[in-house]
């Protein structure tokens, strides 16, 4: 967006950064507070940056939840362009209210006078049947890892294309326990190497590092290069998340070009496709990497058609043109 010629800012949540940028590639960053809270750090911080809004701004906000803030701006005359993300309602980690919560926020959304976007066609077939709701398909994007050394690796003791990757949040319906456990009974000679964090989620970590299978690598959250360089060198990466639309870690394992084994879901299909292959339990997530690590050469031609996939299908110049015109749309009166 910058690129074309438009200002950006983007509002960052202050207790998450050591060293505050005044801007990075062109975009102003303003950082405001937020309520160290699972269930209240998301909607505190987007009340906050609501509220420092200009006049005249188109507005992009992420993530259901923040529905009573999209129905106040709303209120207030502004209208968002507002992506929804998939049923979050579902995700293990909400406890009863919080489930009841983000539902309720799904109806707010579908009801909203903004432009809902749905991440895959799955998702926007789950508001038309539900909420009788029109929503705009925007994917999101990726581009091949830029940086291919090996520097991370070493650093945790790792070889190009001998382990078996796991990207996400270490929370339960992103699944990593059956990633393990898949792993584990494959028992193939290459590590299982878990890169994620969640901050809130102490006792289900321990749970998994307890379980973990001998040689598991546990990196912590990892970005930019150190991101790039696990990404670009794994053997198989797995997507094993139970709930969501696409996965944005799905795309950019594609623009790797790693052989990807994905949970049966229909959203992993619509992004996917014939370019991977799909389990639906651990048992099956173990015999299909077992196979699928003595066949160097099916890795290698599921690679190759992901990224033929992602280049075609997920190419960020499309995602931000379609943004920028749902944009342009949000400001018409």
């Amino acid at each position: 967006m910058v690129e074309s010629g438009h200002g950006v800012t983007v509002f960052c949540r202050s207790n998450h950064y050591h060293e505050r940028l005044a801007e990075y590639l062109g975009m102003r960053l303003h950082y405001l507070p937020a309520v160290p809270q699972k269930h209240l750090e998301t909607i505190t911080h987007t009340a906050a940056s609501a509220m420092r809004l200009p006049k005249g701004t188109a507005i992009v906000c992420m993530g259901v939840g923040n529905a009573p803030v999209v129905r106040a701006l709303e209120v207030r005359g502004r209208r968002t362009v507002f992506n929804v993300d998939g049923a979050d309602w579902q995700r293990k980690k909400w406890g009863r209210f919080a489930s009841w919560y983000l539902r309720t926020c799904e109806g707010i959304a579908a009801r909203s006078k903004s432009l809902v976007i749905a991440d895959a066609q799955a998702v926007r077939r789950y508001y038309a049947e539900v909420y009788k709701r029109d929503t705009e398909v925007v994917p999101y994007g990726a581009d091949a890892p830029a940086d291919r050394g090996t520097e991370t690796l070493e650093k945790f003791g790792l070889e190009p294309g001998c382990y078996v990757l796991y990207v996400g949040r270490l929370v339960p319906e992103n699944a990593p326990d059956d990633f393990l456990e898949g792993v584990r009974r494959a028992a193939i000679e290459a590590p299982a190497v878990v890169v994620g964090d969640a901050p809130y989620a102490g006792d289900y970590k321990s749970q998994l590092r307890a379980a973990a299978g001998p040689g598991t690598v546990f990196t912590g959250y990892q970005f930019g290069t150190a991101y790039q360089q696990l990404s670009s060198h794994a053997g198989i990466y797995v997507l094993a998340a139970t709930v969501g639309g696409t996965h944005p870690v799905l795309v950019e394992q594609m623009a790797a070009g790693n052989a990807i084994a994905a949970r049966e879901t229909e959203s992993n299909h619509e992004v996917l496709g014939d370019a991977g292959l799909y389990w639906e339990t651990p048992v099956q997530l173990g015999e299909l990497l077992a196979a699928l690590w003595q066949d160097p050469k099916k890795r290698g031609e599921l690679g190759d058609a992901a990224r033929a996939r992602a280049e075609r299908l997920y190419n960020w110049d499309e995602v931000t043109r379609r943004y920028l015109e749902l944009c342009a749309r949000s400001l018409e009166r």
